[in-house]
This record gives C-alpha cells, structure tokens and sequence, in this order.
C-alpha cells in the first residue's frame, strides 16, 4: 500500500472533482493544482497550493505553459525507496506527488465542432499528457486517474486503505492511463493528417479535408482511404464520428463491416427491442445473428450460426456487454465489438487484447436516413436506405408451422435483407429463441445461394431442414430452386414472387410437397 500525501489536479473535465477533493482532503491530501480546476476547488471551499509553488514559475504563454516542468516531473518520477533517487530528490528540494487526476484538453470534442485548425491546435494537450505518463511510468509510487468514472473506485479503496492505495490498482490505472494517452494521440493524428495532407471531393459540392478523418488504408494496404462525416439532425453518436475504446484505428474496410454490423442488429432490435440480439458480420455480410435469453446466450448461438466465418469478424450486440460475453470473445479472434456499453469487468478482460477495438453504439430506434451513395465514372448513384416492411405475407401453396410464425418470418427477411444479394437464408426458431443457421450470398446464380446455405447449415450439424424457413430476397426464375430445396428437407419457403414463372414455381411446390408465401416486396442489395 502506497499512502497519498500529495496529490496534483488539472482537468477539462470537473465532473466530480469536488467529491473527490473532498475525499482527499478527508485523508489530510495536499492538493495542488492550477487555473480552472484551481478555481473551481478554491470556489468549493477547499485549500489550493498554487502550481507555481511548485514549479517556482508563473503560468505562460496563454495557458500554454504551467505544469510541464522539472520540478512536477522529478516529483512524480524519481523512484522511492531507492537510496540514490531519495538523496537527489532531497539535495534538489523535490518533494514527491504521490496522486495525478487529470484528464486531456477537450480534442475530440473541438474536433467533432467542426474548429478550424488553429482551435485544434490550442487543443493539443501537452502538459496533461506528460503528468499521465510520468505518474503511469511511477506506479510503483505513484496513482493516476484520467477519467471521472474512475473516481468511486478510488475513493473506496482510499477510504478502505486509509489514505493508501494497493499496487494492483496503480498498475489498473496506470494501463488505463496509457491506453487513454495512445488514443488521444492517435485522435491528433487521424484528425490533422487531412488537414496537412490532401483534400478530399465528395458527393453534393466539395468536402474540404477538415470534414474527413484518414483511416490506416483503404479496401486493401496500396489504396488511401477516409471517412467523411456530414451535418446530422439527430444528437445521437455516428459511427464516422466514433473513436474506439481500445485498439488500433478502424480500417477502411472496419467502417464498412461495422456499419452492416450495426445496421443489421438495429433491424433486429426495432423489431423486439426487449430481447437480447447478436449479429456477426464477415464481409458485409451477417454470417450470424440469433436472440437469446440474454447477451451471451444470443453470442454463442449467433456464433455458432458460422463459427468458421466468424473468425475475423466484426460482433454487434444491442444490449451492454458483461463479463461473460468478453470472456467467451477472449478465447477467439474478432475485430471489432460494438455495443451500447461494456461493463467495467468486460473492459478489463477487452484489454488483454490490444488490436481489439471496441466501439460504443446504441441500435438505431427509427429509420434509417442516410442516403446510400456510390460512384460511378463521372459521378454517383444515390438511393434512399431499404427501410421497406412488408404489409403481408401471403401463403401461396402448402401449409408449415413456421408460416404462421410472424416473429420468425420477419427475423428471416431482416437477415436476408443484409445479406449481399443473390441471397438465400435459413432460419429456425428453437426454445423461443431465432437462429440464423445457414446462409448464401453474392453469387450470379440464386441456385448457388441456396446450395451454400443448406450446406452451411449442415456444417453447423443441422442434417433435418424440416422445422426451418428458407427466405430469398428476390422471387424465383425457375423452379429448379425449388427441387434444390426439396432435394435437401426444406419444407417452407418465403420468397418476393412477381415471375412470369410464378406458376411454374407453385406447381414445383405442390409436387414437391412445400409450403411458400409470397411477399411482394425483394430485398436486393448488390
């Protein structure tokens, strides 16, 4: 246990600050500190040792100059308990700061305001990051804290300890430290590059550089790529604008797949917003997605739709995810995990994965409103999203249980709707809960869709298709679709219609002995 005496303050954020002041001073803590956070803590009643007591230097330079010095920084590295450190921190006249609470300039927030450059760059935290680091190299010696949720944890084990803090939380905060001072310089980079760099024309008029972010590469290493974030009416988080809890940045590619990610279980959790939703994405495309009792229950059975696909992918959950769900993560390779929130367990387990990046998202509860937009020579195609729902389902031959099941109907069109179309899937409802079980996509031929996805499913040890539904996103051109799916147990199918085969296609089914309903509405998406 390593007892705080003296405890330096400097934050943008003073959320709490008081609270935690007010602990200290409990404790009997010195605390020091400088501008704003000085004053508020002087405003709360509470003794304030300059900051330029310490340093023996007025601040400067507009702010830019007050903590960065030799004396905070010797304060907070030399090492205790070591024989010549002690002696020439004694012959300097250094006395040590055991407790640094800072949290950074407000980049992220300056950069989403749309600032010019010159506001980013009185932004660029120089001093906060340099305490962070020195006090987080310290952990032996030293405790810092970078953000207000870390506060109450703190505060209890302070209290619990007496005034002193254990090693294994330093070390917890000092890993966070680190993690929070990586990212933030990583925010600087992919936010000025642009700016330095080259300028970047988009759809409707040309968006400067200062409207995109650079991502690592574009769809393979030798391609540039960006994000450009445009002007959004709802207040609600974008995923252009997201920065990562932990990991790396997002590729170029890791936009893509996240965003179908995202978009799939929010189609998912409109439609039962109270049950548990998992969806994983390879390529684009859901190679899983499954509800469950609750988050893991849903994981392992989205997991199991295509654990072989899986690897490599991108997992949205629409609830918080727990200790449990990051435990069954750790044991297998993903990319990105996004999720309205993470317990603090779940973030502890995350963190022994360093490329992992996880991303906070609530599910979309309206419609989507982006405008679809792609190039083409000399220009772009522009669509409104698929927000299409079908007014009914209509049996057109034969009778299936699960033609009555509008919940797993409409589970089954939403996951054909993500898919890349040729797109056939294979749905089942089991103990209440639906599972994605097979799925086909991106071929030129339909009929190699559905081969695809009855042979996933039985990959995933699922031999009877008896109890399934079998969805298309577009009607069927001939019938030997169905005498596929008939060949391999299929017994009901929901498809668009609208062939001039569709007579063709009901027959096939009576002979077959098949039950299909009709939509009317196809779901493409090339």
């Amino acid at each position: 246990m390593m007892k705080i005496k003296r405890a330096l303050l400097s934050v943008s954020d003073k959320n709490h600050i008081i609270e935690l002041a007010q602990v200290l001073s409990e404790h009997g803590v010195e605390l020091i500190s400088s501008g704003g956070t000085r004053k508020v803590l002087e405003e709360g009643g509470f003794k304030v040792t300059p900051i330029e007591e310490v340093t023996g230097n007025p601040e400067a330079f507009g702010g830019r100059m007050k903590t960065l010095s030799f004396q905070v920084s010797s304060a907070l590295l030399f090492r205790r308990n070591h024989t010549e450190d002690e002696q020439q921190a004694k012959e300097l006249e250094i006395d040590p700061i055991d407790l640094v609470v800072c949290n950074l300039y407000p980049f992220a927030q300056t950069a989403k305001s749309g600032a010019k450059l010159d506001a980013l760059v009185e932004n660029i935290d120089i001093g906060g990051p340099t305490m962070v680091r020195a006090a987080a190299k310290n952990f032996d010696a030293v405790t810092v804290l970078t953000d207000p949720s870390q506060y109450s944890s703190f505060m209890s084990s302070l209290n619990e300890g007496k005034g002193a803090i254990s090693l294994s939380l330093r070390q917890k905060f000092a890993l966070e430290a680190f993690q929070h001072t990586a990212a933030y310089d990583a925010m600087i980079c992919e936010t000025l590059a642009p700016q330095f760099e080259e300028e970047v024309s988009f759809f409707h008029g040309d968006l400067k550089a200062k409207d995109t972010q650079v991502t690592r590469y574009g769809e393979n290493p030798h391609q540039k790529g960006f994000v450009v974030t445009r002007a959004h009416q709802k207040k609600r988080v974008r995923l252009s604008e997201v920065r990562p809890l932990q990991g790396k940045a997002l590729s170029y590619n890791n936009y893509l797949d996240a965003d179908a990610c995202w978009r799939a279980n929010s189609d998912f959790h409109q439609c039962d917003p109270k049950s548990h939703w998992v969806t994983v994405v390879k390529h684009s495309n859901p190679c899983g997605a499954a509800s469950g009792a609750n988050q893991l229950e849903a994981l392992k059975l989205a997991w199991e739709g295509d654990s072989i696909s899986a690897f490599g992918s991108i997992i949205c959950f629409n609830k918080g995810v727990d200790r449990d769900c990051a435990q069954f993560l750790t044991e297998r390779f993903v990319e990105v995990v996004m999720a309205p929130s993470f317990t603090q367990e779940a973030l502890e387990i995350f963190s022994q994965k360093k490329n992992l990046r996880l991303i906070e998202m609530e599910p979309e509860t309206e419609k989507f409103d982006d405008l679809m937009v792609r190039t083409i020579d000399g220009g772009y195609v522009v669509q409104e999203e698929d927000n299409g729902v079908e007014d009914e389902v209509k049996n057109v031959v034969g009778e299936h249980p699960s033609l009555k099941n509008e919940t797993l109907i409409q589970f089954g069109l939403k996951v054909t709707k993500h898919l890349k179309s040729n797109a056939i899937s294979l749905v089942h409802e089991k103990e209440g809960k639906l599972q994605l079980i097979g799925a086909g996509m991106g071929n030129p031929n339909r009929l190699i869709s559905l081969q695809q996805a009855v042979a996933k499913a039985k990959e995933n040890g699922l031999n009877d298709l008896g109890n399934c539904l079998l969805i298309s996103d577009a009607f069927f051109p001939f019938r030997d679709n169905i005498d596929e799916a008939a060949k391999h147990g299929v017994k009901a199918i929901v498809q668009p219609g609208g062939s001039i085969k569709d007579k063709e296609v009901i027959a096939a089914c009576e002979e077959q002995g098949l039950a299909m309903a009709f939509t009317g509405m196809r779901h493409f998406r090339h």
